[in-house]
């Protein structure tokens, strides 16, 4: 099994926003209370249209990553595997290309945030190796770094 990634294109960025709405509305609706417009504007102006991949796993479709370079890392923004493909290793695949590039790149860390009432996510990357580096109201930032020998 093999993780690629390809690029969203615009025609492709309504389709964007139902999976990111559907992935993440129960905590945002929770924390926040959720709002279509505010939503969607957010997605079109703080994040870089560049940062967003279709994740493939053998020419399936199975899921979309979010992530951009700053400094000397990686943030991920999202890291989301439809319904159909969790529990199957994919996010853990998902994540290791990313790990993977990020080290290729001689990049120091990798950071990004889980809402805390998210506790499968954030089981999920403390399994990767990510620590919680800061506490924000109802997020963790959690984080890892590589060394250059890993």
């Amino acid at each position: 099994m093999e993780i690629t990634l390809k690029p969203i294109l615009q025609q492709e960025y309504e389709l964007r926003f139902s999976i990111v709405k559907e992935a993440i509305y129960e905590h945002v609706d929770a924390v926040f209370g959720w709002d279509d417009d505010f939503q969607r504007k957010r997605l079109i102006d703080e994040y870089d249209p560049t940062w967003f991949y279709w994740i493939y796993n053998n020419d399936h479709r199975i899921g979309m990553l979010c992530y951009k370079p700053y400094d000397n890392s990686y943030h991920v923004h999202l890291l989301i595997v439809f319904p159909d493909f969790q529990n199957q290793g994919l996010g853990y695949m998902t994540m290791d290309y990313v790990h993977q590039l990020a080290q290729a790149e001689q990049r120091k860390s990798i950071t990004l945030s889980s809402f805390i009432r998210n506790e499968k996510a954030v089981k999920f990357y403390k399994k990767l190796g990510y620590d919680i580096t800061n506490v924000e109201s109802d997020f963790y930032v959690l984080t890892r770094h590589f060394s250059a020998i890993e």
